[in-house]
């Protein structure tokens, strides 16, 4: 007996692809249930040895005030005095 296009359809209805869901960390995201690519860890153990230890990610608010400063360092600073010639 023949099964229509129909009754295909609706017995694979459940089989599309979802949306994979991310967990926050300290490094930024990483998919759930998989280890962090960053720092080898996965629920608090390290799986992955990594080459050198991860650096911690900065804020965006401290490197918006690290360039500040910066830039204020630059204003401050005196210009070099130039030496005129006498003719």
């Amino acid at each position: 007996m023949k099964i229509t296009h129909s009754k295909t359809a609706s017995r694979r209805s459940h089989h599309h692809a979802s949306i994979a869901t991310v967990v926050k960390t300290e490094t930024g995201v990483r998919r759930k249930h998989f280890v962090d690519p960053v720092t080898g860890m996965y629920r608090g153990k390290q799986i992955l040895a990594l080459a050198k230890a991860p650096a911690k990610v900065a804020k965006t608010t401290k490197k918006k005030s690290v360039k500040k400063e910066a830039v204020t360092k630059v204003k401050k600073a005196k210009p070099a005095k130039v030496a005129e010639k006498k003719s």
